[in-house]
C-alpha cells in the first residue's frame, strides 16, 4: 500500500525589505495595530484594512502602497526611509 505525502510547509522567504512598524509603535507608545489603525484612518489619506495593516506590522505583506508609507511616516513622524531596517 502506498504511503501517503504529508504536505510539506512553506518555507519562509528572508525578506530583503524589513519594516520597522513594531520599533517605531514602540517609541511612539503605540501599544496596539488597532490604536496605528485608527491614527491612519483619522489622516483621511490611507484606505487599508486592518487585517491588511496586521500583515504590514508584522512584514509578512506582499505589498506596500506608497500612500500607505507616506501615511506612516506622517502618524511616527519620520522621513519614510526611518521606516525600513537599514
Amino acid at each position: 500500500m502506498a504511503q501517503k505525502k504529508s504536505p510539506s510547509k512553506p518555507t519562509r522567504v528572508e525578506r530583503k525589505v524589513v519594516l520597522r512598524i513594531p520599533t517605531l509603535m514602540a517609541e511612539n507608545k503605540i501599544r496596539f495595530v488597532t490604536d496605528l489603525w485608527k491614527r491612519l484612518m483619522e489622516l483621511g489619506t490611507v484606505d487599508i484594512s486592518h487585517s491588511q495593516l496586521t500583515r504590514v506590522v508584522n512584514n509578512s505583506a506582499n505589498k506596500l502602497d506608497v500612500g500607505l508609507l507616506e501615511g506612516l511616516a506622517t502618524v511616527f513622524d519620520c522621513p519614510v526611509a526611518d521606516l525600513f531596517e537599514r
